[in-house]
């Protein structure tokens, strides 16, 4: 064999690169679960006040039968808005913190007469409206859009809710 051909053998770097392959094999520490994105509780927030106020506004319906027509447009909404976040919900993610998963929140009790049971939604749409403007301050600019639309829904639902001519 000449002096160039023996340094180095096709055996000896097929070998040297198998070695190579298997060294890149090792097992790795375990991951720890990525921590879930602040939108992932804002999301179950904003679900959880939905399903409230939907829950709300059925008891109130079947209380005062009378105010259907007021009510039922906004019952509607409602439960569109809980539709679009439910849909953006991942499958699987779960937050860490205990503000990720809401207390379910039973509605209050829907007062005897209709202009109470009206100022009782009105005042509940008001809060819900003015936790979706703090929710918008804490999610990524997509979802911050989505919640700021439902935020701007529920104060006209307070608006509508409070005018005369019930």
């Amino acid at each position: 064999m000449s002096a160039a051909r023996s340094a180095v053998s096709r055996r000896a770097v097929l070998g040297g690169l198998g070695g190579v392959a298997l060294g890149g094999c090792t097992r790795d520490e375990p991951r720890a679960a990525p921590s879930p994105s602040p939108d992932v509780a804002v999301l179950a927030s904003a679900i959880a006040g939905e399903e409230g106020l939907v829950g709300l506004y059925e008891a109130a319906l079947r209380a005062h039968a009378d105010l259907a027509g007021r009510l039922a447009p906004v019952l509607a909404r409602h439960r569109e808005h809980l539709t679009v976040l439910r849909r953006h919900r991942v499958p699987g993610t779960v937050a860490s913190s205990a503000a990720a998963t809401p207390p379910v929140v039973t509605p209050p009790a829907v007062p005897p007469s209709a202009e109470e049971a009206l100022e009782l939604l009105a005042r509940t749409e008001r809060e819900a409206a003015a936790a979706r403007a703090e929710d918008v301050r804490r999610v990524a600019p997509a979802m911050a859009q989505l919640l700021a639309s439902i935020g701007a829904c529920e104060a006209g639902h307070a608006a509508l809710l409070a005018e005369d001519g019930r």
